[in-house]
């Protein structure tokens, strides 16, 4: 399986690496992530304590070895309140505000996936419920340090 490598930065804590799952194995593409989900992302964080963004993304690697890190990324560690299952999508933003998302972990989740007869109806939903549903969340939004 092809995968990204994250490493996370985030203030006097230790460095963190984190394994994505490259989506593009299973979804045949990445998924299109539209410019609105990242603005009611951002609405949610303004009102609710358990949403925040910070910096902390240090280095990403590609699945082809390449440093990406100096990309418009954007990391959302989610967990779900009552089942405390962690979720992870790594995003790239592009120019036009628009997205894509490009890797997922931990990996569970991307088993879930690769299991799942619509794995993109599936991320789709979960992406859909962190806005729709901010109660039931807890997230962390994390983009690149180098970002003034």
């Amino acid at each position: 399986m092809k995968q990204w490598q994250i490493t996370v930065k985030i203030a006097d804590e230790p460095k963190d690496d984190l394994i994505l799952a490259d989506i593009n194995e299973f979804l045949e593409g990445y998924l299109t992530v539209h410019r609105n989900f990242f603005d009611e992302l951002l609405n949610i964080v303004k009102m609710i304590k358990k949403y925040v963004i910070g910096k902390g993304i240090e280095k990403i690697l590609g699945p082809d070895k390449k440093d990406w890190t100096h990309n418009s990324w954007v990391l959302v560690m989610f967990k779900d309140n009552e089942k405390n299952i962690p979720f992870w999508l790594l995003l790239k933003r592009e120019k036009d505000l628009n997205g894509n998302l490009v890797a997922i972990g931990p990996e569970k989740f991307v088993d879930y996936c690769k299991k799942s007869t619509d794995p993109d109806d599936e991320i789709k939903k979960l992406m859909e419920y962190i806005v729709a549903y901010p109660q039931k969340f807890k997230v962390s939004i994390i983009i690149p340090n180098f970002v003034e």
